[in-house]
């Protein structure tokens, strides 16, 4: 592929992130992503034979763009206490998510993707849940792994499914920032906590 059809395709990938985004899925039209791409619709075609095609192909770049942020900021915050490496990490997802999904398309795009690009967003959820791991991997002496009460993939899994429910809530963005920092809290308490320290069930 040359660079100008590469820069193409890239042009309608960014476009179509936000009319994705914006409209949901349903009410995308190609002639939304031309228009939004600043091209003509038969020049869209020329490089996505249809909207399933553009839509997988902005699933695929919106994941690898999100979890090379996630795995930058965990970097960028070595240093840093584990709740805060925690958080920054998870908030990338629920900021990108934030400024790319409108609030009533959430549900609707995660539903398309998972009918449309489904081996996309296990991938992505797989890299995701990755990134965490490194992290807490990263952190196993200030955490006590591994004689915490949860495994490092257990609790990675957990944070993802928690991730997913904060970002899908009609909440304004700094009670989902919130959540999230009380969600990096509450992490960190529990696996600090040795099996002798559990409560008995």
């Amino acid at each position: 592929m040359s660079d100008t059809v590469d820069a193409k395709r890239v042009q309608i990938v960014t476009a179509g992130l936000g009319v994705f985004g914006r409209y949901g899925y349903r009410r995308t039209s190609m002639d939304l992503v031309a228009q939004a791409a600043g091209m003509s619709r038969p020049a869209v075609y020329q490089y996505f034979k249809n909207k399933q095609e553009v839509f997988r192909a902005v699933a695929e770049h919106a994941a690898a763009q999100v979890t090379a942020a996630a795995r930058e900021a965990g970097e960028k915050a070595r240093a840093l206490p584990a709740e805060e490496r925690l958080y920054r990490v998870l908030a990338v997802k629920l900021d990108v998510l934030a400024d790319s999904v409108g609030a009533g398309s959430h549900a609707e795009l995660f539903r398309e993707a998972a009918d449309i690009a489904a081996d996309t967003v296990q991938a992505f959820e797989e890299g995701y849940r990755d990134v965490i791991e490194d992290v807490l991997q990263g952190c196993a002496d200030e955490l006590g792994l591994p004689g915490s009460v949860l495994s490092v993939r257990a609790t990675a899994d957990l944070l993802c499914d928690a991730l997913a429910g904060i970002a899908q809530a009609r909440q304004v963005a700094e009670v989902k920032h919130a959540r999230l920092r009380h969600l990096a809290q509450l992490t960190v308490r529990g696996l600090t906590r040795t099996p002798e320290d559990a409560p008995p069930c």
